[in-house]
């Protein structure tokens, strides 16, 4: 599958707001290139871009005009995963019938395509608005849970990195599933097939011909090579390639790798869900929330839908897989009366399966903004503002690093931290992130409407380990910040300011904690009776119903959870074609 064709553009906003007027019918083909051309737009290119535009918007108009009682496939969710499963799903079955149900509109928002403002789409129309609640872990501190809800999910806005999880990740899900194609071998010749990778070729690591455009920072902010030389000076390692061969080995740092393609966002609903969207086989529905899942006896036979046009049912003939995430799969499957049977009779839901352990296991990557720096003269960012980024051990004796230290080309502050030390509007910071977490916490329903959102009681840093690791990278931090390498870039450290101990550590680690919004482990893929998904990501307890998201993942991978995300659909995609 070749991604949808991209267009080099000074005026990327009016290029969004045009594929947005065209995929939603409120301009023809023609109107797209008239207006373009008086913009000054022209190319080969836009040609294609418009070709490739009015054939999905013609085909999903026509699927939503003759819409089924019955699809052999529902997917619920267009996220990594969602994108990925439906992508290869749909080329591997073209007489199969999909239909694609999402949340939230169409991704061609400005704001979604450019990745230099990705952050100006948390807590709007594209975001769920989750919240942790206080706990005394963070210093009765309430932490959002930004989650997608945009066609693309979270590769629609978020900062755009391709982490690939370590070789200990992967092992570790292999061995929990009882499953060796979860693990690393196996996953790495997926990533092979999956990337279009612009960097140094390497036969071992990386792959060229996939639909997920991937590449080094391009011309990366100054700060990052300064980054990079401090690392050095310090001997830390400072690798090639942010993936590869740092996968299997104690980290590094590097460049990051992004999904920017010419200026703008190529996300996972880019590179898999487009290029069949124009295919007969396949309807996806925008604007629809999946109330419950349907059943009869213990096999999933569809959902219940709220659309504009009011709520229906659709079942499925084969399977319905979940690829909502780490919140809202979780939150659906106790709705529909898989989960905790106490929490469930209380909601006064009939439980269908007592499964203990759905919304169980949360996890999340803490990203600690609290390490400040003012510069000699203001550079503003470029790409999602993130170029550079290392992963170290806070002991050595982990089989893979936990902390993960990102340099943000923006004041990345937590609300007390903000307050406290009001860091100038120019100035960058380099954040201290906890990637293996100890610390668990659960997710609970409010109510059994399907309108209102559950209570996400993450209890993060709860464990002491958790607090202590992020102390270890906070100290890092400050001394690449504050090294010899970067005093071109550096006026004054505003935050912390000095060296913290002891209570004051603890206090300043709790105060700035914030997440990377990667919630996942709600939905644990295991070989033992309490799992709630089996190595083949089949529900425990029922028929025909699946998850492929980051809810399955026994422990969290320790990087950016998108690119795990893609293997998880990618795996989904396997399992089902694969079958007799």
């Amino acid at each position: 599958m070749e991604p949808i064709s991209p267009l080099g553009t000074p005026d990327q906003s009016l290029l969004d707001r045009l594929e947005h007027a065209l995929i939603a019918g409120r301009i023809s083909r023609r109107g797209f290139m008239r207006a373009a051309a008086a913009a000054g737009l022209a190319g080969s290119s836009l040609h294609v871009l418009a070709d490739e535009l009015d054939a999905i918007r013609a085909n999903q108009a026509e699927r939503a005009r003759k819409l089924q009682a019955t699809y052999d496939y529902i997917v619920v969710g267009t996220g990594s995963a969602g994108s990925a499963l439906v992508g290869r799903l749909a080329a591997a079955r073209p007489n199969a019938s999909i239909l694609v149900l999402e949340a939230g509109d169409w991704d061609t928002a400005p704001s979604v395509m450019d990745p230099s403002v990705w952050f100006t789409n948390l807590g709007t129309e594209r975001d769920w608005k989750d919240v942790a609640i206080a706990s005394t872990s963070t210093n009765n501190r309430a932490i959002p849970e930004h989650m997608g809800r945009v066609v693309g999910g979270g590769s629609s806005i978020n900062a755009t990195i391709w982490a690939r999880p370590f070789k200990a990740d992967l092992e570790h899900w292999a061995a929990e599933s009882g499953d060796k194609a979860w693990g690393y071998e196996h996953g790495l010749s997926i990533y092979r097939r999956v990337e279009n990778w612009q960097g140094t070729p390497d036969a071992r690591y990386r792959g060229k011909s996939g639909p997920v455009w991937c590449q080094p920072a391009a011309n990366p902010h100054p700060l990052a090579p300064a980054m990079l030389a401090a690392c050095r000076s310090l001997n830390l390692p400072v690798l090639d390639d942010q993936n590869g061969a740092r996968e299997e080995g104690s980290g590094g740092f590097a460049l990051m790798n992004q999904i920017i393609r010419d200026g703008r966002r190529q996300s996972m609903a880019r590179s898999y869900l487009y290029p069949v969207l124009s295919r007969k086989n396949v309807t996806l529905l925008v604007n629809t929330h999946v109330d419950r899942l349907t059943f009869a006896g213990n096999r999933a036979t569809g959902v219940e839908i709220a659309s504009a046009s009011g709520p229906r049912r659709v079942q499925a003939r084969s399977e319905v897989i979940l690829c909502s995430g780490g919140i809202n799969t979780p939150k659906l499957l106790m709705l529909s009366g898989i989960g905790d049977e106490a929490q469930l009779r209380s909601h006064g839901i009939k439980t269908l399966v007592h499964a203990p352990e759905v919304g169980q296991n949360f996890q999340d990557h803490l990203l600690h903004g609290g390490c400040i720096w003012e510069p000699k003269e203001h550079i503003p960012h470029r790409n999602s503002a993130a170029n550079a980024a290392g992963f170290v051990k806070s002991q050595a004796s982990f089989d893979s690093p936990d902390v993960n230290l990102v340099q943000i080309e923006l004041p990345y502050a937590s609300d007390v931290v903000g307050k406290r030390y009001a860091p100038p509007n120019t100035s960058w910071a380099l954040c201290a992130g906890l990637v293996a977490p100890k610390s668990r916490g659960e997710l609970r329903l409010k109510s059994a409407n399907p309108a209102d959102r559950p209570i996400v009681d993450a209890r993060f840093l709860s464990h002491p380990d958790d607090v202590k690791a992020l102390a270890y990278g906070i100290e890092l931090a400050r001394d690449i910040g504050n090294s010899a390498a970067m005093r071109d870039y550096v006026k004054r450290e505003v935050a912390p300011g000095q060296k913290l101990t002891g209570l004051e550590m603890e206090n300043f680690v709790r105060d700035g904690a914030t997440t990377y919004f990667h919630q996942a482990g709600t939905c644990r893929m295991g070989k033992d009776d309490k799992a709630v998904v089996d190595a083949k990501l089949r529900v425990n307890g029922v028929k025909n119903l699946r998850i492929a998201d980051s809810s399955i993942m026994p422990r969290i991978a320790s990087v950016a959870t998108m690119a795990s995300c893609v293997l998880i659909g990618e795996r989904m995609a396997e399992i089902l074609t694969q079958r007799s």
